[in-house]
């Protein structure tokens, strides 16, 4: 069996993991969702521009342009997280609307109150993606082919090269997720934000590909 079959063969099996896992986080979500009001949390909706840059700075340089649907749930902080300024664990799921790169994950989010309805959020975690850890080198197309006909090895490079500049390279399936929010209480129980996060591997957990992805968009959040 060929590398190009076994990697192949991978790749299917680790994007199947990833959907599944995608799939469960959206049913333990709408289990939260239903749950009583005695199990106090929040719940967020947003729509997020998918791989933005902004004067110079973000991700992959739109290489996915697009927009992403994101679900998450917040839980009350327990008691344990005290010693470091009361976190709320949170889950969450990001669908991206044109079949690009989708993510779920979960972490911690700290948020702190400027007014009586102003408040920020600081949010940290990890997340599990269906999207491309790395793109094979056009240059490296021939000796991958070797044996094969020159159309063959064309249409190769040809395809990579596509991928080369549509394709965010993650540089690993594992992600940390950072986000910002500035939010405003319209009532005591609904809020909107205007929130950003950005996804990479820091080089710490993948690499050497590591074009990250940076996503800006809104929220609605419900309070129990």
């Amino acid at each position: 069996m060929s590398y190009k079959v076994i990697n192949k063969v991978i790749n299917k099996v680790i994007n199947k993991v990833i959907n599944k896992t995608i799939a469960a986080t959206v049913l333990s979500l709408a289990g939260m969702a239903a749950m009583p009001a005695a199990n106090a949390g929040e719940i967020r909706l947003g729509v997020f521009k998918h791989d933005v840059e902004i004067a110079g700075i973000g991700g992959a340089k739109e290489k996915e342009k697009s927009e992403a649907i994101e679900l998450d749930y917040r839980f009350d902080s327990p008691d344990i997280f005290d010693a470091i300024w009361s976190p709320k664990p949170y889950v969450y799921i990001s669908g991206n609307t044109a079949g690009n790169t989708s993510h779920a994950g979960a972490g911690l989010a700290w948020q702190k109150g400027f007014s009586d309805y102003w408040y920020g959020e600081f949010a940290f975690g990890l997340s599990g993606h269906n999207g491309e850890e790395r793109v094979a080198n056009p240059a490296d197309a021939e000796a991958d082919l070797a044996g094969s006909t020159p159309a063959e090895i064309a249409a190769e490079v040809a395809r990579r090269k596509e991928l080369k500049d549509n394709t965010i390279e993650f540089g690993s399936k594992a992600l940390f997720r950072t986000g910002l929010a500035i939010g405003y209480n319209w009532t005591d129980n609904w809020a909107t934000e205007l929130a950003y996060e950005h996804l990479s591997n820091g080089r710490i957990i993948g690499g050497p590909e590591n074009e990250g992805l940076d996503n800006v968009g809104l929220r609605i959040a419900y309070k129990y």
